[in-house]
């Protein structure tokens, strides 16, 4: 895969404050973030790309949320670009209100290619998510979100956000599971701190397990920053 001029995209990382938590995993956003730019640094072999001393100071970039924020304790997205120049963009909008029905998760028609440093680290570079979205949205509507999965048949993730199936332990209890991230996958960050704290687990999923759980009515969760933990209606292409 031919990469793209490291000019053309920025460095991508969204959360949400609220009053009462501010700014959701912000450390650990940064820290991705950082992650990011290694990993673009060494995949262009261009060491001065996306420099990081914008986000190296965590209370500086709450300050610039802040800063926008004033005296609004509304719920606010917060996104923070980094440019190849190493410039930080944040910006802060209020969070429009939650569909009150889960929203429509689809199982893409077709494996994707996920072994690329764009799937690893979160950009403004999204070809492959967008194609996926694309292909959902001419069958399902424009508001449904796509599951990926890779050329092995195993369930990756969202194009908006990481995703656990239930599917049934060695008891037969049900219990949410997460893909790893040798399936080709974004480490989100909220995936990682449920995984800390034990309320999901990680394990190879298929796109077999994927179409019983759907066939059975058990439950599938999406997980980002902005929404936490959030119950899907998944769905196969054809349905």
């Amino acid at each position: 895969m031919s990469l793209p001029d490291a000019s053309s995209f920025q460095i991508l990382e969204t959360t949400v404050h609220t009053a009462e938590d501010g700014a959701c995993l912000l450390d650990q956003h940064l820290a991705r973030m950082r992650d990011s730019a290694r990993q673009l640094r060494q995949a262009y072999g261009e060491q001065h790309l996306f420099d990081c001393a914008a986000i190296d100071s965590a209370a500086a970039v709450r300050a610039q949320i802040g800063a926008q924020l004033g005296s609004d304790r509304t719920r606010h997205r917060v996104r923070m670009l980094l440019a190849h120049t190493g410039l930080l963009t944040v910006q802060v909008a209020p969070e429009p209100p939650l569909a009150s029905a889960p929203p429509l998760l689809v199982l893409d028609q077709q494996p994707s290619q996920t072994d690329s440093v764009f799937v690893r680290c979160k950009t403004t570079y999204r070809p492959m998510y967008t194609a996926a979205a694309q292909r959902v949205a001419a069958r399902h509507g424009d508001q449904a979100q796509v599951l990926l999965y890779n050329h092995d048949g195993l369930i990756t993730e969202g194009n908006i956000a990481n995703v656990a199936v239930s599917l049934p332990d060695a008891a037969g209890r049900l219990e949410l599971v997460t893909p790893p991230l040798a399936a080709g996958l974004l480490p989100g960050t909220m995936r990682q701190h449920l995984l800390d704290t034990g309320r999901i687990r990680e394990a190879p999923v298929t796109v077999a397990q994927f179409a019983q759980a759907v066939h059975s009515g058990w439950p599938v969760m999406c997980m980002n920053s902005v929404r936490g933990l959030y119950a899907v209606t998944p769905a196969l292409f054809s349905d």
